[in-house]
């Protein structure tokens, strides 16, 4: 039992500090649920002047316009989460992609297929199912799958169909014709991977709900986190506003008691203590990554042992880690992804997979992302590392030019055409030294995401560069609260 005058420090502690942060540890609680959840259609297609937000999220806009690109000789169509566009004109202007049947937009995740003289035949992945293009490409048309959220594609097997991936886990195959779709009886079973995991890349995934548990249950507990801070904030304020000045409220003696009896159960026992473990690894991994760019070099070359690690890392299961796929032409079987784990590939249709054989360090290669065009398999990497093989050949050639990740890729006409998040590029081959075609894009669509909005405001940066002591400040008193709480209830139970 805590004595009386341990309890009274613990309590002088647990108010002094929720009342200074109490406000700023809601609004963190509010984002970060919103930041947690990219998927949301609404965050990515609402949007803030750029006016409103820092230079730091201002210069990640461009890249969430255009993600992936298709072309023919004279045209182009491009789009992301934010939205479909075609352009006749070298970029010039950009006009909305029609949808047919709806009045919204979907986001657009992949597109599959080359177009030639026309885009007839080009497939759309978006988070409405699958479209295909018409032949002037400004609409579209549903194929398969209507309302759900297709995360990547590629071109099949063969001519006839297309893979994709529903929400990063489910593997389907879908013919292009019909429109029929055939499940791919997936495996989770993954062979090779690496014994260590970059120690930085372990506190940023714990902070943003893919290091504890595998799957989607991270993102849950992360979000269960932040609605507790929520409710925390709220309950602990108004305690201490009803306590002070319940009376001048015209609350009556026994209003007040069943007031404060109420907000304290609900704020200490009920929430305080169910949250503790996720509100307390958000504040401590949030210190580090308020100063990233510092945070990463000096930690660079540190490791962790995988074993030691908590199951997102055990490779148990795929489910909701598969970031992109490609389908090998001509080769039955033969499938590569992009996941937390790396690039993996599979021989037996998606049963087993490997960490990709042929790569340089495939298991340091979560994050890129990978995608085909005809015969041309393509991994984009961050450094200018970005990697090109054709298919048949097992030889990757390194990819000249971008500097920055790819995300597509496309043939318009003869040339090949490369799309990273700060221009398109064209080469006459699919692995020269790629130019900049000087092809407008970032104005196909006007101001901030409401997501780098919320992601601006929940690092502070949108109030000043230096915002990150606060931060610091907020996650250490953050701490405090979780520490002296419980040691608070012990004394006083449900009062």
């Amino acid at each position: 039992m805590v004595d009386v005058h341990t309890h009274r420090i613990f309590w002088t502690v647990h108010k002094y500090a929720g009342l200074v942060a109490a406000a700023w540890l809601l609004v963190l609680g509010v984002t970060g649920v919103l930041l947690d959840h990219h998927e949301w259609r609404w965050l990515s297609q609402n949007s803030v002047p750029t006016s409103w937000t820092s230079d730091r999220i201002n210069r990640l806009v461009p890249g969430t316009v255009m993600r992936h690109v298709v072309a023919t000789p004279t045209a182009i169509v491009g789009g992301s989460e934010r939205g479909t566009w075609l352009s006749s004109d070298r970029g010039q202007t950009w006009t909305k992609v029609g949808f047919l049947g709806i009045k919204h937009q979907p986001q657009l995740f992949g597109t599959a297929g080359t177009a030639k003289a026309t885009f007839a035949g080009v497939m759309l992945a978006t988070d409405d199912g699958l479209w295909t293009l018409d032949p002037t490409g400004a609409t579209a048309r549903p194929l398969a799958l209507r309302g759900d959220h297709l995360t990547s594609i590629s071109p099949g097997h063969d001519d006839r169909t297309v893979v994709v991936v529903r929400d990063h886990t489910e593997l389907l195959t879908i013919e292009k014709a019909t429109g029929a779709v055939t499940p791919i009886v997936r495996g989770d079973r993954v062979e090779g991977l690496g014994g260590a995991v970059a120690f930085n890349t372990f506190v940023r995934e714990i902070h943003f709900g893919r290091g504890l548990l595998a799957g989607e249950a991270s993102i849950w507990l992360n979000d269960f986190g932040g609605v507790c801070l929520v409710i925390l904030s709220l309950t602990g304020l108004s305690y201490w506003a009803v306590k002070r000045n319940g009376k001048s409220m015209g609350l009556s003696l026994g209003a007040r008691r069943g007031a404060l009896k109420w907000l304290f159960r609900s704020h200490g026992p009920l929430v305080g203590l169910a949250a503790a473990l996720p509100i307390l690894y958000l504040a401590v991994t949030a210190i580090p990554l308020n100063h990233i760019y510092g945070f990463i070099d000096a930690t660079k070359g540190w490791e962790v042992s995988r074993a030691s690690l908590t199951p997102a890392y055990q490779g148990h299961t795929l489910n909701h880690e598969i970031d992109g796929i490609v389908a090998w032409p001509n080769q039955a079987g033969r499938l590569s992804i992009v996941s937390r784990f790396g690039v993996l590939e599979s021989r037996d249709n998606g049963r087993t997979w490997r960490t990709e054989p042929s790569l340089p360090d495939p298991s340091g290669m979560a994050g890129a992302n990978i995608f085909r065009v005809d015969d041309r398999v393509f991994v984009g990497r961050g450094g200018g590392k970005s990697l090109v093989q054709i298919a048949g050949t097992d030889r990757w050639e390194p990819l000249s030019g971008p500097s920055t990740s790819l995300t597509s890729a496309t043939r318009q006409g003869d040339r090949w055409m490369v799309k990273n998040s700060k221009a398109i590029y064209v080469a006459d081959d699919h692995a020269a030294p790629y130019a900049d075609a000087k092809i407008p894009f970032k104005h196909a669509v006007s101001g901030t995401t409401l997501f780098l909005f919320f992601a601006d405001i929940h690092t502070g940066v949108i109030f000043h560069e230096q915002f990150k002591w606060l931060n610091d400040l907020f996650a250490g008193l953050a701490i405090l609260l979780v520490i002296s709480g419980p040691v608070i209830w012990l004394r006083r139970r449900w009062v």
